[in-house]
């Protein structure tokens, strides 16, 4: 089975982007059966922020990759360097350090597909 690590690195600024990932990582694992794990960094831990007038979608659109099998994180280090707090993301979305993780998921097989 194909294993793939989606990071993304897009914010609020460029919710196509983001919104692109998402589909990817979706499609991959929906269409293609892929193994896919699903990895929000730098800024585009901002896309997780619970007082965004789109937090509703961002919520169904986690729910729907965590429902699909997909497995969903955040840089810690990332959300720290940008002042951010778990209380002020989106909850269900595992804190991890986003070298490590990576560094992890290469070393499991994934293949990396950055947005």
């Amino acid at each position: 089975m194909v294993k793939i690590f989606v990071i993304c690195t897009a914010g609020r600024d460029d919710i196509n982007r983001v919104n692109m990932a998402i589909n990817f990582a979706l499609g991959a694992r929906k269409n293609a059966g892929a193994d896919v794990s699903f990895m929000f960094l730098g800024r585009g831990v901002e896309y997780l922020m619970k007082n965004a007038a789109n937090a509703d979608e961002v919520r169904k659109q986690i729910e729907q990759m965590k429902q699909a099998g997909i497995d969903v994180a955040y840089c810690s280090v990332s959300a720290k360097g940008l002042g951010l707090t778990p209380d002020m993301l989106i909850e269900g979305v595992e804190p991890v350090m986003g070298g490590v993780h990576t560094a992890k998921k290469v070393q499991e097989g994934y293949e990396v597909v950055s947005f």
